[in-house]
């Protein structure tokens, strides 16, 4: 197929008569997203779409802000609003990569609310694709690592290049005279990405192909999707919400019956903490091992504390670093990938609140006894501040004109991925 038509059936499950005529590109500046931007406009011209772009700026090479500014005037040309998302908040934990791949999510996630934008496209292809089935093969991933890659992911996002190929794609921009930029990291060796794209070529000559990978990886979609109703099945018997914890009963933790309890203890770790990416089997087993024998453990900045043959699990407030500051007219935002603010009134943000952790701020809330909540886990909820005066914690009894609800219901995410 052409790019055209690779980059519509792509976008089959979209309802183009469905609320919102917005659609965001998510851009470099790169050939692939770049002939993402152009697909979506030509795209939309005929769907009733208006098409927003925006590229993050993780500032970690000099030239990306002078490449954002590069994008903003190729999107100028296309008549296409756009925005230089800045990463600031890296404090030099954790796994940088990782760090910046969940950051570049939050950012994009917090703009498409702010636009009112339902969807936002990424420009993944079938050589990405490929590449994560040898990269998690290499790990030694299970069912999930080598599904790779989604269509669509959380419900916002969506991925209608996966079908295409990088050398087609090129192709087409320069037939429409379009140029893209070349980052260099995509020849930096010190990159799992980069290494495995460069083995491609010669592990071919075996027959692992491109599409033999992606083969695969349809496969282990499939399997992964009834796994997932297993598990969700298994978890709306073993497990309920309890405030902001999970309660797992007696034997959830049993890694050695199935992969259904791995399953359902993985999600909600992700669940809890917000983060699009489980912890490694090893890591799953080991906190497991040792709740079962009756000890607390923190996992994936979640707390695992027995209790009644079963286990609760709790944020952990000491790695809740999300800091966020509203801009004004917004509509609700969102805290820690899990927690949405809102004003009660129906009305929207103010400009330069502040929202972050309750942490030891809940020494001033007086009505958090009332909800029943442990001390501990409401101590990791959402709190509303101006300047350092505490406005609200909604979590933990004191609204004073917020509210907050989940992002995602713990037992429908366990059908998504």
């Amino acid at each position: 197929m052409t790019p055209t038509a690779t980059f519509a059936e792509g976008l089959s499950f979209l309802d183009t008569h469905e609320n919102g005529d917005r659609i965001g590109v998510a851009i470099s500046g790169g050939s692939d997203s770049t002939a993402l931007l152009l697909l979506a406009v030509e795209w939309a011209k005929n769907a009733g779409k208006q098409v927003f772009a925006a590229t993050v700026d993780h500032g970690l090479r000099p030239e990306a802000a002078g490449e954002a500014l590069q994008v903003a005037n190729l999107c100028a040309r296309f008549s296409v609003p756009h925005e230089t998302l800045v990463w600031a908040d890296w404090d030099g934990a954790g796994n940088l990569q990782s760090e910046a791949r969940q950051a570049r999510y939050a950012l994009l996630t917090a703009w498409a609310e702010r636009r009112d934008i339902n969807h936002v496209l990424l420009g993944h292809t079938m050589d990405d694709q490929a590449e994560t089935v040898l990269m998690n093969l290499a790990r030694g991933s299970g069912v999930d690592g080598l599904a790779a890659m989604s269509r669509r992911k959380n419900g916002l996002f969506a991925r209608p290049l996966l079908h295409a190929r990088r050398a087609d794609l090129r192709d087409y921009l320069q037939g429409v005279g379009v140029p893209w930029i070349d980052d260099p990291s995509n020849d930096d060796l010190s990159y799992d990405r980069v290494r495995a794209r460069q083995m491609m070529p010669y592990l071919q000559d075996l027959g692992l192909t491109a599409e033999r990978l992606i083969a695969t990886s349809h496969h282990m979609q499939r399997a992964r999707t009834s796994l997932n109703q297993a598990a969700s099945d298994f978890a709306q018997k073993h497990v309920r919400v309890a405030g902001a914890d999970l309660v797992l009963a007696q034997g959830v933790f049993d890694l050695d019956h199935d992969d259904t309890t791995g399953r359902v203890f993985a999600a909600g770790l992700k669940w809890i903490s917000g983060s699009n990416f489980r912890p490694r089997y090893k890591a799953l087993r080991d906190a497991a091992d040792a709740v079962t024998a009756g000890h607390t453990r923190t996992l994936h900045g979640v707390k695992l504390v027995p209790e009644d043959g079963g286990v609760r699990m709790m944020r952990e407030a000491s790695a809740c670093s999300d800091v966020i500051t509203s801009q004004g007219g917004e509509a609700h935002l969102i805290w820690d990938h899990r927690w949405s603010i809102f004003p009660t009134t129906g009305g929207v943000w103010p400009a330069r609140l502040r929202v972050s952790v309750l942490g030891d701020n809940i020494n001033e809330v007086k009505t958090w006894r009332n909800t029943g909540g442990e001390r501990s886990s409401l101590m990791a909820t959402p709190a509303v501040f101006d300047g350092a005066t505490l406005l609200s914690a909604p979590a933990a009894g004191f609204f004073n004109g917020f509210s907050t609800q989940f992002v995602a219901d713990f037992h429908r995410s366990l059908l998504t991925h």
